[in-house]
């Protein structure tokens, strides 16, 4: 079989195990490495597919009768494609072209959202999954919270279960510091990919389902932090310097974005970087995405951005000294929609602290 990414083939795999790098560049950054082996390959394709943690991923491998154990063959059943970015598996026998199996712009399975946003057991033939070869991004889309993907004309949404991205949108628009956009789902598209129970009990429980629109194409991936640390470590490099030297502005911001929304979720899947899919070049951060879990109630949460151990107060505090970031828009804001009263205060308690207040 063969790793390509888009058209081009990447890495050869025997049938006895042996690696053959055809294009280093542009292979993905927790693969180049000197003398690759099965083991790294296999490595590299199960930490693609969603973890079995996840909302309502046993009902997902269930319904395509696929392995809840086994990673690497769920990668290999859905040729380990992913939303982003543009790397996929081909077996030998599969005469299939980029453009036939791209998520980015052929079909995807709706049922399959359905499944992911509610839960629901769908009867999923062999037939037909032979026919399809599973094309869905719901088994290679990382994160807990329940989510699918749906495409509305011509563009492709992430809807999710988490009405706190929207006042973390709210308040990093005013601060203008990059990140994803979301807003509440439609009624329209809730009635395409969810059931009416749980559109209950997810009002009942006081959240709602929000969505925000694909960052990565055909022409850029993501990189996350986690597959950059692994790069790193083969070349010695310590990944949290690289990273600050990648943009040190946007990593400083990051630290005061993650403190005064208390974010206890930026772990290594949850930020990282562009690569530019013609060069396999870095192309800067991503933009800030996942704050469903912000706006923790608990005190002293620890970075997970610094390589040193400090609290997010302390991160956000060396950052703040050195960048002076005009905070005051905050205090011209009115309370962002869905965040309770103490919520909103501790935003602004944060801020001041900040400022030394």
């Amino acid at each position: 079989m063969q790793l390509l990414l888009k058209n081009a083939p990447l890495l050869d795999i025997r049938d006895d195990g042996t690696c053959t790098v055809l294009d280093f560049d542009r292979l993905p950054f927790a693969l180049r490495k000197e003398n690759i082996t099965f083991v790294d390959f296999m490595e590299w394709a199960s930490n693609r597919t969603l973890s079995i943690g996840r909302s309502f991923a046993k009902e997902i491998l269930n319904t395509l009768r696929l392995s809840q154990t086994n990673r690497y063959a769920v990668c290999r059943a859905c040729r380990g494609l992913s939303l982003e970015d543009a790397y996929w598996i081909r077996q030998d026998g599969d005469e299939k072209t980029w453009d036939e199996v791209s998520l980015f712009r052929n079909p995807l399975s709706l049922y399959i959202t359905e499944v992911s946003l509610s839960g629901t057991n769908v009867h999923y033939s062999a037939e037909s999954r032979e026919r399809s070869k599973i094309h869905t991004p719901e088994l290679t889309t990382l994160g807990a919270s329940a989510k699918g993907w749906i495409r509305e004309e011509g563009r492709l949404f992430l809807h999710k279960v988490g009405k706190y991205e929207i006042p973390a949108d709210q308040i990093l628009n005013a601060l203008n510091i990059p990140h994803i956009h979301y807003q509440v789902s439609s009624e329209k598209e809730l009635q395409s990919c969810l059931t009416e129970e749980r559109r209950q009990w997810i009002e009942s429980v006081g959240d709602t389902v929000v969505k925000a629109e694909l960052f990565t194409s055909e022409e850029f991936s993501m990189v996350t932090f986690e597959e950059f640390q692994i790069f790193c470590a083969n070349y010695g490099l310590d990944a949290y310097e690289e990273a600050e030297k990648a943009d040190r502005e946007f990593y400083l911001k990051m630290q005061i974005a993650d403190y005064l929304l208390n974010n206890n979720d930026r772990h290594e899947q949850n930020w990282g970087f562009f690569m530019e899919n013609a060069t396999g070049k870095l192309a800067g951060f991503c933009p800030l995405f996942d704050h469903d879990h912000a706006f923790s109630g608990y005190e002293n949460v620890m970075s997970q951005t610094r390589r040193e151990t400090m609290t997010l107060y302390e991160a956000a505090a060396a950052a703040q000294q050195e960048l002076g970031m005009d905070l005051g828009s905050l205090d011209k804001m009115e309370r962002p929609e869905f965040l309770r009263e103490e919520q909103w205060k501790g935003v602004l308690e944060r801020k001041g602290r900040l400022y030394g207040k």
